[in-house]
């Protein structure tokens, strides 16, 4: 990486992201020196239609069985991520009046549509070439990949972020993420620990989606309407990743032989039994994990989940907060996340390591693509 690129101090990033909901992409330009500094200078969420919604999950659902045939397969279907990532960073400049030349690097995480840890397989789509000749803006991406090749589980990969709002205010909280699957972070004796938990949103909205035909269940009010069907439940509890150490790491997709048995039963019911599975990730969590924290803080689209946020307080010992009452957009955490991680790698900096990913050691990862 020449020193021209790494000679500054301060940057300007745009942080682009499209979560494990799949719901749309989140993006958010920031200054960041990638350690202590972070200031937000433009941020917005745009959702997906359903349609789109619809054909992303469609393209994942027909992937093929092997290895070598799911990496072609992902490969040939990228130019729908790269469509949406363009006209969606277009619109983004646009509506902001943002001049090109302000921004010294676009940091893409890429639409994961494939995570297989034991496989040593994650496949995020995006093509970080095709992004920077594009806007003719230099693109880091592919920030999973290093983590993998060196043992990790190449997720939950922003956690080093995590820390930097732990540390700025309440380092003796845990911030859980509720995307389509429920993450953590959290420090204890300056040592940062982060993992996958359980599924968060990702069940609910693919049945809400099933049943209803709508993106995700507003405010919880269907999945209120139902009772828990306890013999799925009790299953669910005892699925094999729960009795697995942290950090681990999910598929989106990991829990669909218990949504392909809700998908036979009440609908209402189906919804509700759902959000209590997340309620088990935690609980499942805090039994087995000595790990100390005070509160705990939420954020990610989860925690607009009014039904699940009552489950939890009801159910979870601990003050439950959320993050945008430290003045931080919860939807928009994930894209300050990559600009920031993005800036990270280009310094080499750690994003990742034993305790967060699993990985042998402290790494970075990223890598960076330069326009023609």
């Amino acid at each position: 990486m020449s020193k021209q690129i790494t000679k500054k101090k301060v940057y300007n990033i745009l942080g682009v992201m499209s979560g494990t909901s799949m719901d749309g992409i989140d993006m958010s330009l920031i200054k960041t020196n990638g350690t202590n500094y972070v200031r937000i200078i433009n941020e917005k969420s745009y959702d997906y239609s359903l349609t789109l919604q619809n054909k992303i999950k469609k393209i994942i659902k027909n992937k093929p069985l092997h290895n070598n045939s799911i990496i072609k397969y992902y490969k040939k279907n990228e130019d729908l991520i790269n469509t949406v990532y363009i006209n969606f960073i277009r619109r983004f400049l646009n509506e902001f009046k943002i001049n090109k030349a302000s921004i010294d690097f676009i940091s893409l995480s890429g639409q994961t549509v494939y995570h297989n840890p034991l496989k040593k397989l994650t496949i995020q789509l995006g093509s970080g070439k095709v992004i920077a000749n594009n806007f003719k803006i230099k693109t880091i991406c592919d920030f999973r990949q290093n983590d993998i090749k060196n043992k990790g589980q190449g997720a939950p990969i922003g956690s080093y972020y995590h820390k930097y709002i732990l540390n700025k205010f309440d380092h003796k909280s845990i911030i859980v993420n509720l995307g389509g699957i429920a993450n953590f972070t959290v420090i204890n004796k300056r040592i940062v620990f982060s993992s996958d938990i359980g599924p968060a949103n990702c069940i609910i909205d693919d049945l809400t989606n099933y049943f209803f035909n709508k993106k995700f269940d507003k405010s919880g009010i269907l999945s209120s309407k139902g009772n828990i069907n306890n013999k799925i439940l009790n299953l669910f509890k005892n699925d094999i990743f729960f009795k697995q150490k942290i950090p681990k790491s999910l598929d989106r997709n990991y829990f669909d032989k218990y949504k392909n048995r809700l998908k036979k039963i009440n609908k209402y019911d189906a919804l509700c039994t759902a959000t209590y599975m997340t309620l088990v990730g935690f609980q499942k969590f805090f039994k087995f994990n000595k790990i100390h924290f005070n509160n705990i803080i939420l954020t990610g689209g989860g925690r607009k989940n009014n039904y699940l946020l009552k489950i939890l307080e009801n159910n979870i010992n601990k003050k439950i907060t959320l993050i945008d009452n430290f003045k931080i957009n919860g939807d928009l955490v994930e894209a300050q996340m990559f600009g920031y991680i993005g800036i990270r790698s280009l310094k080499k900096l750690t994003i990742s390591g034993n305790k967060t990913t699993g990985a042998k050691k402290n790494i970075s990862g990223g890598k960076i693509y330069f326009p023609n």
